[in-house]
């Protein structure tokens, strides 16, 4: 006897099926590539300039989205050949040829600075000045930090209302005319000498500043900050220099005389009436720091060291300077300082802090 034949049994087609037939059909769209040049180009310039430029090879969709970028941030290693640097210079020359956004967010350049390239560097940044760029980054490395030939800012660069940040390192700042910084919020110099009537045009000409931090700098004695805007002071490792003193500044009642017996050292003194936050750090080298006018003053960070040059009155010259700080300081509601401060004036700090029960305000570094 014959065993039956088998039987299949299969369900009609639904609709919902064949819709989920012709969704795995259907072909994939690639929602990134679909987005406008000016977003892909704002997303890359999250990313590396060099690795944004290899973006190109994805497709031909790709090939030039990377020239919409909205940052452009170029670094060079310091201890790259005379042949590597060349190589870089022309990179950059050639990337900003290539640019297509309308307005850069930023544009910044690390390299070791030699006077070849002047030429150069103005051309980087009138494209950036032209670029309407809000942060702008010159951090040069030399051999000689002082030398004559470094790169002179040009005078554009100092009427230019779009910058929100600046950081110049290296550079000689010499405004000729009037400073137009009318959205500035950050300036940060470094490596540079700096005097009084420079100081006083650039504040001057920056009526929101908010940040000034400079460091390794030198050139001047007073530093008076009556800006309203201004809140934020930072110092860094101030270049003592008594030594490359060249007659040019007006040093009648600048040095500063401890004793009387003929120790004549720099000084520093710092005015800010409107300020909210100083900080003062790194080596303040062989300069007595005094304290001005720091009515408004919240927060404060002492956490430099200083220079010792067996001088015979060191071990008095130091901690009356620390003294006369920590005095100005007493109405302050948070005092930082360093080790150094500890080292020198420790019992300084524990009289003045019973005297005037300021000891919760203090805070070790």
């Amino acid at each position: 006897m014959s065993s039956p034949s088998s039987i299949e049994l299969s369900h009609p087609p639904t609709p919902e099926s064949d819709n989920e037939c012709a969704k795995l059909s259907k072909p994939t769209v690639d929602r990134i590539t679909a987005l406008p040049d000016a977003i892909l180009g704002h997303v890359l310039s999250f990313l590396p300039i060099e690795d944004a430029i290899k973006t190109q090879v994805l497709s031909k969709r790709w090939l030039h989205i990377w020239t919409y970028s909205t940052s452009l941030e170029f670094l060079s290693d310091s201890d790259s050949s005379e042949k590597t640097v060349g190589d870089f210079v022309s990179f950059v020359d050639k990337t900003i040829v290539l640019c297509n956004c309308s307005k850069l967010k930023k544009f910044g350049v690390e390299f070791r600075y030699d006077s070849d390239y002047a030429s150069n560097v103005n051309l980087w940044t009138r494209f950036a000045t032209g670029k309407g760029t809000e942060e702008l980054q010159l951090d040069f490395d030399l051999c000689d930090l002082f030398e004559s030939d470094s790169y002179v800012l040009p005078q554009l660069l100092y009427t230019n209302s779009s910058f929100k940040t600046l950081k110049f390192s290296a550079c000689q700042v010499l405004p000729k005319g009037v400073v137009c910084w009318n959205s500035l919020k950050k300036l940060t110099i470094g490596y540079a000498k700096l005097s009084e009537d420079v100081i006083q045009k650039i504040l001057a000409g920056s009526p929101v500043l908010e940040i000034l931090e400079l460091y390794y700098f030198y050139g001047f004695n007073h530093l008076h900050v009556s800006s309203a805007s201004v809140k934020k002071l930072i110092l860094r490792d101030v270049w003592d220099d008594d030594d490359d003193d060249d007659g040019d500044d007006d040093d009648d009642g600048d040095d500063y005389d401890d004793d009387g017996g003929g120790g004549h050292h720099s000084m520093l003194e710092i005015s800010a009436p409107h300020l909210h936050s100083l900080e003062i750090s790194g080596s303040l080298g062989d300069k007595i720091c005094r304290l001005g006018d720091v009515s408004s003053l919240i927060d404060a960070n002492i956490s430099f060291h200083m220079k010792s040059r067996y001088y015979s009155d060191d071990y008095e010259r130091h901690p009356n300077m620390l003294r006369g700080l920590l005095q100005s300081l007493i109405p302050v509601k948070n005092i930082t300082l360093g080790n150094w401060a500890l080292q020198v004036g420790l019992l300084i700090i524990l009289c003045l802090c019973f005297q005037f029960d300021v000891l919760h305000n203090l805070t070790e570094y």
